[in-house]
Parts: structure tokens; sequence; C-alpha cells
């Protein structure tokens, strides 16, 4: 019993070690990259809902839990892409922790594994460094499912309750929180279609087998209805409180008839709005399953070898040798290969991020896989077998140097090149910061007429637009300057766009208003392309050029900005 006890608070204190190393990694220069397109729309929206006070889902750009955690950390800490990533970098530090929850269906070795590995795969790293709402929403899924697990094994129906509030995070996380509930859905039948399997290897027939666990079940959800009915009740409090619309969710404290309003909204409201974008709209994308498939698995490959390896060995080893084999470790690899074969199916762009929902239940089994490999060098040590001790030690240094290596390269070393494996189009291969903070300067200093002048089709909106709302800007080129709007709406900056050369070099006050504010805006911003026709002109004013790759390949463009133009940095 000692002994038990002593590996328990050995495990502990491995989880928070990892905790920590987790929570470091994920800090550590934080600000250093810049926004991701991706990043950048997100961001440059939850700027419009600081400034107006005013918002409502909008599945275009995923779900309610940035926009409201960011908008009072902006007014709290300042808008900076370190504050914008802070809350992901949070959770996604914290997210070993969740393996306690499950000590009570892994052994210690494999509690401290699971911790480890949710604590340095690279793609967690990454992605946890990163303003996107994957990790958030897998680490909530993951913690609710660890929390249900902890109530069964309790019987403490304040478990459940918070694995209710929990669920509810991830749905207002991300969509796809519907596709974890549906993993869980459907490893729990394969779970019973095993137990129906082997029904006659207990001298049962599959039907007796089927109505002993429908009757278990149905005993289960009765004794729990009390702790079932909190935790519908804490879902439905934490969707209401990110989905409902502002100001009207503020406005109903004061005004009760409006609760009824709110609630609909923050409900069959948003369910319509995500239905009516992904569901009715589905996925539209050029390339083919098969090309996301093999994406997705040279993903997994270079970041996740050995976890993957891990895992289809703890897998097998659990399903074929174990004597008894352990539910939530099949639960998590049949989950797992689901997610690999199921998310190229389901999303429109082949990012790299979408292979972390796989990784995530893969880390369990993985888990197992390497307590298999300690427990091999415990036996080999026990019988003085070095060569057994030196095979065991170099395969687990092998597996923590790939994953240092690996997560060491992308996100400290290269994080926006185009040789880093995770760096997807929409990240800026260019290290733009010193002069994306001069622009800002002169943009918060400029106080007559456009600060920042967009020049040529790639960059011109054509006609009015509501860059306010996602919808407002829907098929313009304001896409197209991803992530420059971020970076120019928290400074302020008046942006305006043309295509005439004109407008650049008739400065004469004899022209219109417009003209001339244009003419006289201290920055301004082209593709590489109009270089020849601009420089001239803009050099001989007093401007000086740099040149950057707006996206991760082949997005040239060229920022001039007005050496005399008051908030230029003084050399």
């Amino acid at each position: 019993m000692v002994s038990a006890r002593s590996g328990r608070r050995r495990a502990v204190v491995a989880v928070a070690a990892a905790t920590l190393l987790a929570l470091a990694l994920r800090f550590a220069f934080l600000g250093e990259r810049v926004f991701h397109w991706d990043e950048a729309r997100v961001g440059y929206w939850i700027l419009q809902y600081q400034a107006s006070g005013e918002y409502a889902y909008r599945a275009i750009v995923h779900g309610p839990f940035v926009f409201h955690v960011n908008e009072f950390l902006f007014g709290l800490f300042g808008t900076s892409d370190f504050v914008a990533r802070a809350v992901v970098a949070a959770v996604g530090g914290l997210f070993p922790l969740s393996a306690l929850l499950f000590r009570t269906r892994l052994d210690d070795v494999e509690v401290a594994a699971l911790a480890g590995l949710l604590a340095l795969n690279p793609l967690l790293v990454y992605y946890s460094r990163f303003m996107r709402s994957d990790v958030l929403v897998a680490a909530f899924a993951v913690t609710a499912l660890g929390l249900v697990v902890r109530a069964m094994d309790t019987r403490k129906g304040g478990y459940l309750v918070a694995a209710g509030a929990f669920l509810a995070l991830a749905f207002a996380s991300k969509e796809n929180a519907l596709v974890y509930v549906g993993m869980f859905a459907g490893a729990t039948a394969l779970l019973f279609d095993a137990r129906l399997f082997t029904a006659r290897t207990r001298g049962e027939s599959w039907e007796s087998a089927a109505h002993d666990q429908l009757r278990w079940a149905a005993r289960g959800l009765l004794a729990w209805r009390r702790a079932l009915a909190g935790a519908a009740l804490a879902f439905l409090a934490v969707t209401v409180l990110f989905y409902a619309p502002r100001p009207a969710f503020y406005d109903a404290f004061g005004d009760p008839s409006l609760i009824p309003g709110v609630l609909a909204d923050a409900t069959w409201g948003a369910w319509q709005e995500f239905w009516g974008t992904w569901g009715v709209g589905g996925v539209s994308r050029e390339q083919s399953y098969v090309a996301f498939l093999e994406h997705a698995v040279r993903t997994l490959g270079a970041t996740s070898l050995m976890l993957s390896a891990a895992a289809v060995v703890g897998f097998l080893a659990e399903r074929y040798v174990a004597d008894d084999p352990r539910d939530l470790v099949l639960f998590a690899g049949y989950w797992g290969v689901a997610s690999v074969v199921v998310y190229p199916v389901i999303t429109d762009i082949s990012g790299h991020w979408s292979v972390t929902h796989a990784v995530v239940p893969l880390a369990i089994p993985a888990a197992v896989g390497f307590r298999l490999v300690v427990d091999r060098g415990r036996r080999a040590l026990q019988s003085d077998d070095r060569v057994g001790v030196g095979l065991a030690a170099l395969v687990l240094l092998a597996a923590v140097a790939q994953m240092g290596v690996v997560t060491a390269e992308t996100s400290y070393i290269m994080p926006q090149d185009d040789d880093n494996t995770l760096v997807q189009y929409g990240q800026p291969a260019s290290d733009m910061r010193e002069t994306l903070d001069a622009v800002e300067s002169v943009a918060e200093s400029h106080d007559d007429g456009t600060d920042v002048l967009f020049f040529g089709d790639h960059f011109h909106v054509y006609g009015d637009y509501d860059k306010t709302e996602p919808s407002g800007v829907a098929d313009t080129n304001w896409f197209n300057r991803l992530p420059l709007p971020w970076y120019l709406e928290r400074a302020g900056a008046v942006t305006d766009s043309t295509v005439s050369v004109s407008d650049l070099t008739n400065c004469e006050r004899s022209v219109t208003d417009r003209e001339f504010e244009s003419c006289r805006a201290p920055v301004v911003i082209a593709r590489a392309g109009h270089y020849g026709d601009l420089n001239p002109v803009l050099s001989e004013r007093g401007y000086e050029s740099w040149t950057y790759e707006l996206t991760s390949r082949n997005t040239i463009f060229v920022v001039w900005v007005d050496t005399d133009a008051a908030g230029y940095p003084s050399s």
C-alpha cells in the first residue's frame, strides 16, 4: 500500500513537472512570430467587438470563446500578439493536468507518460502558441471526458456537473466539438460491440450480453439523474454565457423581458447559424480526400512519429495481449484512428492544425506503449541485462529527443519558414516585425486623412463594403491584405485602396480631397510587381521601402513608409 501511494505521489509530481514545462514552452517568445492569416482575421474582428461592444456569433470565425476572453484581456493588457495568444497558451500549458483524471484507468507510469506527451508533442506546442481554437476544443473535450471517468470511478456527481461545463467550453471554442461527441459515441459503440462479440467466451449469448449492458446503462442513467440534470444545466449556462449576443446579454439583467430572446439567440439561433454555414453550405474545397488524408499522415509522421508508433504498440498490446483489456485505452485508440480518417472529410483547408485532433487521443495508447518499454527496462535491470536496459533507455531517449528537436525547430528556430513542416500557406514567411512596428507608430501619429494606402488589384476592394462584419468583406480582396488588418486596426489606422498611379502622384490641392489624402498617405503597400511604377515617385518624396512575403511563399509585397512622417522611429 505504501509503495502504491508512493508511486501515485511520484506520478502527481511528474504531471506537475510536465505542466510547468508545458507552460514554459508555450509562453516563451510567444509574441515573436508574425500573425498567421487566420489569427489576424479573428483578431481583427475581436478588435471590432472591443470597439463597438456588439457581438453576434458568426460560424465562419468559429466559436465565441476567444472573442469574449480576448476582448476582456485586451481591455486589461492592451492588444499584442502575445496577449492574443495567451489564453490558448495557458489552456495548452495546463492540458497535461488532465492526465490525472484518468489515474484510476492508467497506471502511474502511463499517467506520467500521457502528461509528458501532451506537454512535449510538437503539434500541440505549436498550436498552443497560435490563436486558433483547436487546442482549446481538444483540451476542454478531453477534460470533460476525464471528468466523466472520475464520476464513474468515484461515484461523485459533482464531476459530472463539471463535465457538462467543460463540454460547453469545448462547444464555445469551436464547432468541431460536435465531432468529439460523435467520436465518443462511435468509440462507445465499438466497445459495446466488443462486449457482444466476446460473449461466447464467457459462456453467454450475444442477446443476453446486450440485455445486461442496456440494463446496466439504464440503471446508471436513473441513478445519476440529478447529476445529469446538473450537467445539462451547467452546459446550458456556459453556452448562454458565451453564445448570447452582446449587449443584449447584459441588458437582460436589467430587463427580464429580454431573457427569452437572449436564450433563443444563444441556443437555437446559434445552431441555425452553425448549420447554415457548415451544415447546409457544406465543405467547399478543390483538393481530394486522398490528398488531404495523405497530408495528415505526412504531418503525423513528421511531427509525431514516436507517439504514433507507441500508440500502435500500446493499442495492439492492450487489445490482443492484455488479460483484461482496458476500455479507456481501446476507446482512445478507436477515437484516434477515426480522427485520422474523418478529419480529411470535414475540413475545407488542409491545415496541420486538424491533425491535433488525432494526436490527442492517440497519446493515451501511446502512453501505454511507453510504459511497456519502461517495464521491459525494469525487468532487464532486475535480471542484470545491460543490453535490455540500454535498449529501453535508447527508445525513451529517442522519443524525447524526437519531440524536443522537432518542437525546437517548428516553434522557435523557424516558426514561420516555408521549410517548417507546420507552416501553412497563410503564415507570412518574412519577419516583418520591425517594419510593422514602424507602420503602427506612424499610423498612430498621423491624424490627417488616409494613413495606409493599398495599391493594385490584389489589394483593392471595389465598391462599398463593411469591414466590421465577416460577411461584409466576403469574396473581396480584403482577405488578400491579411494579416495586415490586425496590425493596422489596433493602431487605429485609416486605410484606403486604389488602382490608379495618379492617386499617388497628383498631390495638388486642385484634386479631390480623397485623392489628396491618398497621395499624402505616409504608408503605401503594394505587390512587388508594382515596384517599378511606384518606387521612383515615392523614393523621391522620402519614402523608404521594405520587401517581404505576405504568405509562406510567392506573395511578395512592398511597404513604403515616409521617413519624415510623425511617429517614424529615429535611427
